[in-house]
């Protein structure tokens, strides 16, 4: 059937993104956002204005950028723990989205409270969401996320975001120099701890 209208989108030219984690994808994210004629916000506790400036990305508090922004895409690492980041976007977060306004996931399952986020886009207060980490993967027997995977406004991939060739090549590239580095009595580039 062919429903056109049903389709219509919006254009991300002179749109805000909210970025949230400004590591190395985010900031990627972030200056191809750019290129797109977006106005890019950032919320990264890391990260010094200063540094943010000298790539025109103006740093907000994590309010600041939910309220703002147009679309919020985020890019964080899945942590524990008081100051962590498990359930960083909960109901409350959610409500302080603008009307109108996108959710995008591609770092970690996790990051997102999924019942509070199913309960936004049964409420209305999301117009789409793009997920391509879950708190369970594969999704097996969880209710709330077979729900929204059949939400209609939900676009989901299987954790893939980084499957290409070329990904997988520079990741393979990057472990080898890592463990060159410490055989030569380094350290590893992206040590945690």
């Amino acid at each position: 059937k062919w429903e056109k209208s049903r389709f219509l989108g919006v254009e991300v030219r002179n749109k805000t993104l909210g970025v949230i984690g400004l590591g190395k994808v985010g900031k990627e994210v972030a200056q191809r956002a750019q290129g797109l004629a977006m106005q890019v916000i950032a919320f990264d506790p890391y990260v010094a204005p200063e540094q943010a400036r000298k790539l025109d990305i103006q740093m907000m508090s994590l309010d600041e950028v939910l309220q703002q922004a147009d679309f919020v895409t985020l890019h964080t690492s899945l942590t524990s723990g008081p100051q962590g980041t498990r359930g960083l976007i909960g109901a409350r977060e959610l409500n302080l989205l603008k009307p109108g306004a996108r959710l995008i996931n591609c770092a970690r399952g996790g990051l997102i409270d999924e019942e509070a986020l199913l309960d936004a886009l049964d409420e209305n207060r999301l117009t789409g969401v793009a997920l391509d980490v879950f708190s369970q993967e594969p999704v097996r027997d969880d209710e709330v996320l077979r729900q929204l995977l059949a939400h209609e406004r939900v676009i989901a991939t299987p954790h893939l975001g980084a499957s290409t060739e070329e990904a997988q090549v520079g990741v393979a590239i990057d472990v080898v120099e890592q463990i060159v580095a410490v055989l030569r009595g380094g350290f590893p580039r992206a040590a945690v701890n």
